[in-house]
């Protein structure tokens, strides 16, 4: 019984020191980005007096000024329109490759899953220069399309695998019955796998957008025009001209990430469900 008690017991002091931890590590993760977002509210003297604190005095015109000053009207509108696009070819390529790296039978697939393996495994700064070189020879430069290019590239390699993991977990019987029910190959993805998938789908959608996102080393290099930068690019140029103006720092700092943390807001139980259920199949 004592040691029924002891085990009881160091369970209990187990789980107060995970908690604990936990805390501390939210604590960690959240903190900083409320500070942030309280100093947008400040005035400029007040957050370099005190970095750290509340408003004194609530000031609501530092974002509809950051806003127009800065020029992210027109930078969200790119950055989205970049997104979507991406997320929409990345989807149907990953999809379909997915299926049939990880369901049909045909000569190369082992390549097709090693080359995408090497893929992931090379720093995309390498290869910056000779795909400036291909899209200046193309006249993409300064134009959507040499983002949405790349963008699409470099997000397939990652993704297809880690669709390829989910997919090889779903039972080929399923599409096989789909198949005596007269479906093609097609039909039985569209029908039975892609229902079954769609968390994973979810996912890959949020991690291409957040990754295209914050992306700014690609988007500096293929756009210098004003009115096709991206958000990321925008942001960076307007800490150059107004970095003596530290609210309107924080206040651009705030526009700048509030897509990205809403939409974790939103969706942080799919996505969660949707890496841990990639991630346990095989």
């Amino acid at each position: 019984m004592n040691s029924g008690v002891r085990r009881g017991a160091r369970y209990r002091i187990g789980t107060v020191i995970k908690m604990v931890f936990l805390i501390l590590m939210l604590l960690f993760a959240v903190l900083p980005l409320l500070q942030v977002f309280l100093n947008s509210f400040r005035t400029d003297r007040e957050v370099k007096i005190m970095p750290l604190g509340l408003p004194k005095e609530w000031v609501f015109n530092n974002y509809p000024d950051t806003w127009q000053i800065g020029g992210y009207a027109r930078a969200y509108f790119n950055s989205l329109l970049t997104a979507f696009v991406v997320i929409a070819v990345v989807l149907v390529v990953v999809g379909l490759g997915a299926y049939a790296i990880s369901k049909l039978q045909f000569r190369g697939r082992g390549f097709f899953t090693a080359y995408f393996f090497v893929a992931i495994s090379l720093p995309n700064f390498l290869y910056i220069v000779p795909d400036y070189f291909v899209m200046n020879k193309l006249g993409l430069v300064n134009t959507r399309w040499s983002l949405m290019i790349v963008y699409t590239a470099m997000q397939l390699p990652f993704n297809m695998l880690l669709l390829r993991t989910f997919l090889a977990g779903i039972p080929r019987e399923l599409e096989e019955a789909a198949k005596i029910d007269g479906c093609n190959e097609l039909n039985s993805f569209l029908k039975v796998t892609l229902p079954i998938a769609k968390p994973m789908f979810l996912t890959i959608a949020i991690l291409v957008f957040v990754n295209v996102w914050n992306e700014f080393l690609w988007s500096n290099t293929f756009i210098t025009t004003e009115d096709l930068k991206l958000v990321a690019t925008r942001f960076v140029k307007f800490t150059g001209e107004y970095g003596t103006n530290m609210a309107r720092i924080y206040t651009a700092s705030v526009i700048t990430i509030a897509p990205v943390i809403v939409l974790y807001l939103l969706f942080s139980r799919k996505f969660i469900e949707g890496m841990t259920s990639g991630s346990v199949k095989a």
